[in-house]
């Protein structure tokens, strides 16, 4: 199996598919033996292993670990020792590259309310709300810009030294669109108070508790974390115009090429005027099922991404010379045996496309066979190695870099739409799909358009 293949998939997510394990109290205070020796694999995996210092060119990886050393020593309990070290691998700025505590994702016994929130330019706005009489009785709605969190802190700086401080990765969109799904998180039933502006500019002050439990009994998810579990993976609606908007919301499993297939396969492609995927909320998965979908729309073979890696050999090093790299040719993804789609075709895109998801943007891209409408790419993908840290802890490291046909870097970057639509506080406040609207717009006029 090649390295594009093998399951590419954010930390947030990977935590997801390990479970959240019950994380038992310290019987035994943790040792300092653990604590060094947990800090010395994150230091030693990532500094033989990790493809992009060259990204992060401030950062002195030996000095840091050694300024680090007491800070893990002084860290007085299992808790407080993972927040060291994942602010410690967080110098990185990698997507795929992070300490992984022994809770996964949510801290035992902690909630967030009912809202996903946005950023636009660098101001956070009210995305989605759930249902609860809270929500309705204080008027919390899409469209609301959120300023302050607990005692009058902006919420910018709130986020970068609370939540980006443990976990950065890589590109201003991503660490928005994801870092963002903790935000407001904190011990389950208590009160996060915001200072907000609404639409008309009143500035008012709300409080909402910490539980995503909505009153006609469902989670309230974000749309990110709901297209990571989706199953199928796959939704289909006709639009108008002989328009198909066909959401492919993860490339998880084996089973979604089945799910595409048959959407597929039930298409009038005689009747269709062109065809909208939308993976602005995929969070990736396995390469190989992105390809999959990919060969139902090329009809010739078609480049997708090749990667490189770095090799070490000790002799070299004796010898100061400077590291080599391995670097694959471009994979090559094989149109689909069967009917295959040639007509107009848009791919809608956003920051939390991710991983795999991106890889699944390249080779449409490259080949100028999509148009891609939306907002630039997360900017991470890649293959990571794991290890075991203390007190059943992980940490993850990318292993290679990830580039388009031509030699183009994505990651820590993204992959930038040829249409670009972010949408803006009245979108949100009026409930409309600015980025869907673009895409339709893109298809009835292909035409003169391409």
């Amino acid at each position: 199996m090649s390295l594009r293949t093998v399951v590419a998939v954010s930390i947030l997510f990977l935590t997801l598919v390990l479970g959240v394990p019950e994380v038992k109290a310290d019987d035994e205070a943790i040792t300092n033996e653990e604590k060094i020796w947990g800090l010395m694999q994150v230091w030693a995996e990532a500094k033989f292993n990790f493809p992009f210092f060259d990204q992060v060119p401030n950062l002195d990886w030996d000095a840091s670990v050694q300024e680090y050393i007491p800070r893990i020593i002084a860290a007085k309990d299992t808790e407080n020792y993972f927040d060291v070290l994942m602010e410690f691998a967080a110098q990185l700025k990698d997507g795929h590259t992070a300490v992984i505590p022994p809770w996964r994702l949510v801290r035992p016994g902690w909630d967030q309310p009912p809202v996903e929130v946005h950023v636009i330019g660098d101001r956070f706005f009210v995305a989605r709300v759930g249902v609860s009489d809270q929500i309705k009785n204080q008027r919390i709605y899409p469209g609301l810009e959120i300023l302050e969190i607990g005692n009058g802190i902006p919420i910018m700086t709130y986020f970068n030294d609370t939540v980006l401080r443990l976990g950065s990765r890589g590109t201003k969109q991503a660490d928005e669109a994801i870092g963002l799904i903790t935000l407001l998180h904190g011990p389950e039933d208590s009160v996060v108070s915001l200072k907000i502006k609404d639409m008309d500019g009143t500035v008012r002050s709300i409080a909402l508790t910490r539980r995503s439990l909505q009153d006609d009994g469902r989670i309230f998810q974000w749309r990110l974390l709901e297209w990571y579990g989706a199953d199928p993976s796959v939704e289909v609606r006709n639009l108008a115009d002989g328009i198909t908007h066909i959401r492919v919301l993860n490339f998880m499993k084996t089973e979604g090429r089945g799910q595409f297939r048959e959407v597929f396969e039930r298409l009038d492609l005689r009747s269709t005027k062109g065809i909208i995927l939308d993976i602005r909320f995929n969070p990736g998965g396995d390469s190989s099922n992105a390809d999959d979908v990919v060969s139902y729309f090329v009809d010739e073979p078609t480049k997708a991404t090749m990667w490189k890696s770095r090799r070490y050999v000790p002799a070299y090093r004796s010898w100061d010379r400077e590291p080599e790299w391995e670097q694959s040719d471009p994979a090559i993804i094989q149109p689909r045996e069967g009917t295959r789609y040639q007509g107009p075709l848009v791919v809608l895109t956003g920051p939390s496309t991710y991983s795999s998801a991106e890889d699944f943007l390249v080779p449409l891209s490259y080949s100028g066979r999509a148009v891609l409408v939306g907002g630039t790419t997360a900017g991470s993908t890649g293959n990571p190695i794991y290890v075991n840290l203390p007190r059943g802890g992980r940490f993850r490291v990318v292993s290679k870099r990830d580039l388009s046909p031509n030699g183009t870097e994505f990651v820590g970057y993204g992959i930038s739409p040829d249409v670009v639509v972010e949408p803006t506080p009245q979108d949100l406040f009026e409930g409309r799909d600015p980025v869907l609207e673009a895409g339709i717009e893109e298809i009835r006029n292909w035409v003169s358009h391409r």
